[in-house]
């Protein structure tokens, strides 16, 4: 099949390295602020937003100290009613500006992650088959999910409170020192105990972040697969081995975990108890100042509101010190989703790439050589030639090249040696979508998108579903493959909702909705990949018939696994060890009683009447 030729060597060298990293943590952080640069206005809104709820913060162990000193002590009512209104004042002023801030950092936070998302979902359909051959889905999923969402945490939320923390720490300093200087000095015998704090969170969260983010990716990616894979698990009984499996990358995630909380979890507390000890520190040295009268300058207005100054002083410490968390896991997720960003697609338009003409299908494969991976060739030589209205059938074992032909064929790979040609046209000439546009590809398992019957069938031709003609084009189409009666006496008719990946459809009828669509599409090359394996006698029957009529014309490539097909083919291919060893019709390589009349005499040797199977298997 298309989807499951030849892969490269497991363990080999890959561009797509899931564990690949950028240079610094400095280029991720310049590309992710780069993100930033079309919300700059907003963003200064909101940030002084957060700066004025910071200020009206600060104001409040100030307003206190005054309510002490001018008001309760000296028996002034009035003016202890002034200050109370003043810190309520700065409450609501808190409010005002907090609920403001963080509706624009919001609306900014959403657009970030729409950005990045469609970004890399346009990046991912550009990058070649094979970077999805060697990629695990959960990987993928992650990396536009949980990954995107760590990085627009820290450059929404995070950065600005990150800015307004420090603003926050640098005027509780400054408000410290004009009210006493020696109190203040009391307060920074913490900050070398503070400093080898952060040393050594900082050298030890970042790998563990990192490694949270890699095993995070690997539990979406064998969930994603046992998801998909659930009806074969359950049909070898294979619960229980599966579930240990998964249960071993769940509990590598929670060791993960674990290794990160250990910094975390060590980090707030011990700035509580650092809080804490400067408070007692303060009420002792202060009150015993006071006592002693040995600084007049100090009152117990100042002192109460020094002490609330030394919780706001290690409240944004604190702050910073869980948004490292954030930081460490950002920086992460980051290195992720820009080297995601950074691949370069296998096969690009080239330079000059202009578009191919219409084409009447005449395809020449000249002394093709291929290897997924370089050392390791899988297709050696190949020359073959189709005429417009040949129908070629492509027969071999297992790993021959069969599915490699036709991948090269429609270029999700490009040739090592040699040429492919269609019309004379290099296809590493022309640009890829005028290429496939002209082609029509028809899967053994054929994939339908959740939507309706009627735009499934008009998947590669969506204007269809706008016009009349159109609906008449579509409807046309299903009636060549036998379905329009299937389809017009369901609820719903053309309308009729298609579960993800044909769910609620049998494999016969998902495989005639791919055919309808293909035809549909109208191609001049037509690649059939086992295209019949998946439906009844009675209904190949049908679709053979409607081949016939569809195919007169146009050239068809077909690996195919019934017999009644390869019969039906103007030239039969047989491959072998990456080479065409023999070609003919069914009657001629018979007669020659090679390769191919081995296979014939010992895999699908049938009456004429009773359709039996070849093993033609991927590739």
């Amino acid at each position: 099949m298309i989807g499951q030729g030849a892969q490269p060597t497991p363990g080999q060298g890959s561009a797509y390295d899931d564990d690949a990293r950028l240079t610094s943590d400095r280029e991720v952080v310049a590309r992710a602020w780069a993100l930033l640069s079309p919300y700059h206005s907003r963003l200064w809104i909101s940030l002084a937003l957060m700066l004025l709820a910071s200020a009206a913060t600060l104001l409040q162990p100030r307003i206190i100290q005054f309510s002490i000193d001018r008001g309760i002590l000296q028996g002034k009512l009035g003016e202890l009613n002034l200050w109370a209104l003043a810190y309520v004042a700065t409450l609501a002023i808190t409010w005002g500006a907090t609920y403001l801030q963080t509706w624009v950092l919001s609306w900014v936070g959403q657009r970030i992650l729409y950005t990045l998302r469609t970004d890399m979902f346009a990046h991912l359909q550009k990058l070649s088959l094979r970077y999805y051959d060697r990629e695990r889905i959960g990987h993928i999923i992650s990396r536009n999910t949980s990954d995107v969402s760590a990085v627009n945490e820290v450059l929404t939320q995070g950065l600005l409170q990150s800015v307004a923390d420090v603003f926050m720490l640098l005027g509780t300093i400054a408000l410290m020192f004009s009210m006493s200087v020696r109190l203040t000095l009391v307060t920074m015998v913490v900050l070398p105990i503070m400093y080898g704090l952060a040393r050594w969170f900082a050298s030890g969260s970042r790998p563990a972040y990192r490694r949270i983010r890699q095993t995070v990716s690997a539990v979406n990616a064998n969930l994603a697969e046992n998801i998909v894979g659930m009806k074969l698990i359950q049909a070898f009984r294979r619960e229980g081995r599966n579930f240990d499996e998964f249960d071993d990358i769940n509990r590598e995630n929670v060791r993960a975990q674990k290794d990160a909380i250990f910094f975390h979890a060590g980090v707030i507390p011990i700035l509580d108890l650092i809080d804490a000890g400067a408070t007692g520190l303060l009420l002792y040295v202060g009150g015993n100042w006071i006592l002693g009268e040995s600084s007049p300058d100090l009152t117990i207005g100042i002192l109460t509101a020094f002490m609330l100054y030394s919780s706001r002083f290690f409240e944004p410490m604190r702050d910073l010190a869980a948004r490292w968390d954030q930081v460490q896991a950002a920086l992460a997720a980051g290195e992720r989703i820009f080297h995601l960003l950074d691949l370069k697609p296998d096969v690009e338009d080239a330079p000059g790439a202009y578009e191919m003409p219409p084409i009447t299908g005449h395809v020449q494969f000249d002394a093709t050589t291929f290897g997924y991976n370089r050392d390791t060739a899988i297709l050696r030589d190949v020359s073959l030639e189709a005429n417009p209205g040949d129908r070629i059938a492509l027969v071999g074992r297992t790993g021959a090249g069969k599915s490699t032909i036709i991948r090269l064929l429609m270029r999700f790979y490009d040739v090592q040696g040699g040429r492919v040609l269609i019309d004379g046209h290099d296809v590493r000439g022309v640009t890829q979508r005028s290429l496939r546009r002209q082609m029509g590809l028809v899967l053994q398992e054929p994939f339908l998108f959740a939507g309706t019957i009627r735009e499934n069938i008009a998947f590669g031709r969506p204007e269809m579903l706008d016009t009349p003609e159109g609906s008449k084009a579509i409807r046309d189409a299903a009636e060549v493959v036998g379905l329009r009666e299937f389809i017009e006496a369901l609820p719903g008719s053309w309308d009729a909702t298609v579960e993800e990946r044909g769910g609620n459809l049998s494999g016969g009828q998902r495989q005639l909705i791919s055919l309808a669509r293909a035809f549909l599409a109208s191609p001049r090359i037509l690649i059939l990949d086992e295209a019949t394996s998946s439906v009844d006698t009675e209904t190949e029957a049908s679709i053979q018939a409607a081949l016939d009529r569809v195919l007169a014309g146009r050239t068809a490539f077909i690996i195919a696994h019934r017999l009644s097909t390869i019969k039906r083919a103007t030239r039969i291919l047989v491959i072998d060890g990456g080479t065409i060893v023999e070609q003919g019709t069914h009657e001629e390589l018979l007669a020659m009683e090679g390769y191919y009349f081995r296979l014939y005499t010992l895999g699908f040797a049938s009456s004429a009447d009773e359709p039996e199977e070849v093993n033609v298997g991927g590739s």
